[in-house]
C-alpha cells in the first residue's frame, strides 16, 4: 500500500515517467485513495500544484495499483479531504487552547 512520504513513478501512455510524492492515503466510501504531488515542483512557481488523486486497488497479481478516477469521484474525495483537514485544524486549535489554560507560570514568581 502506498504510504505517506513514499515516492511513486507513474508511466504515461507515451512511456514518459514522472515521480510523485504520496502526501496522504485516505478512505472514502469504502475505497482507499492516494493523494499525490509531483516531485519536480518548482519552488519559484507562482501557481500552486494541483494534487493528483488515484483510487488504490488490488491488481491481478496481488500488487496494489493506482486507478484514475472520474470528476465526480474526485469531487467526493476532495470534499472528504476538506472535512478531514477542517477537523484536524479544529482539534489543533483545541490543543493549543488547552496548552494556554494549563500554563500556570506566574511572572511574579521570578521577582521573589
Amino acid at each position: 500500500m502506498p504510504v505517506e512520504d513514499d515516492i511513486v513513478t507513474l508511466v504515461y501512455d507515451d512511456g514518459e515517467e514522472e515521480d510523485f510524492s504520496v502526501v496522504d492515503v485516505v478512505e472514502v466510501d469504502g475505497n482507499r485513495y492516494a493523494i499525490l504531488l509531483p516531485e519536480n515542483i518548482d519552488a519559484d512557481a507562482e501557481e500552486e500544484e494541483e494534487e493528483y488523486i488515484f483510487r488504490v486497488e488490488e491488481g491481478e497479481d496481488g500488487e496494489e495499483v493506482l486507478v484514475d478516477i472520474d470528476d465526480d469521484e474526485y469531487e467526493r474525495v476532495m470534499e472528504a479531504l476538506d472535512e478531514l483537514y477542517e477537523d484536524d485544524e479544529e482539534e489543533g486549535d483545541d490543543d493549543y487552547d488547552d496548552e494556554d489554560e494549563d500554563d500556570d507560570y506566574d511572572e511574579d514568581e521570578d521577582d521573589e
